[in-house]
């Protein structure tokens, strides 16, 4: 498995689909824990984010990078438009219902 710092290269092999992958990843790595077919890391100040699909892992080296990786994520996914990770999933869950 290589590792890799690119922010961008590294959510496009991700190939997020949905609103609940997005979800995922957003929760793993602001808590640096597993959620779903996400993991972050933290080792000796530096932050791993893998996924179960993707073959790199992506090295966040600093806490400056682990923030500035969060803010890749909102600003990709329009998340900041809802004011944060919480409204923009209640948003996008209540619009993928069928009823």
């Amino acid at each position: 498995m290589a590792t890799i710092t690119e922010f961008d290269a590294w959510l496009d092999m991700a190939d997020l689909e949905n609103h609940e992958e997005v979800y995922a990843l957003h929760q793993a790595v602001s808590g640096c824990e597993d959620v779903g077919m996400y993991q972050c890391q933290e080792n000796n100040g530096k932050f791993f984010v893998t996924a179960s699909h993707v073959d790199e892992t992506l090295m966040l080296a600093s806490q400056d990078a682990y923030r500035y990786f969060l803010t890749v994520i909102e600003k990709r996914f329009g998340i900041s438009d809802f004011g944060d990770i919480e409204g923009w999933y209640g948003f996008n869950r209540a619009m993928a219902k069928e009823d």
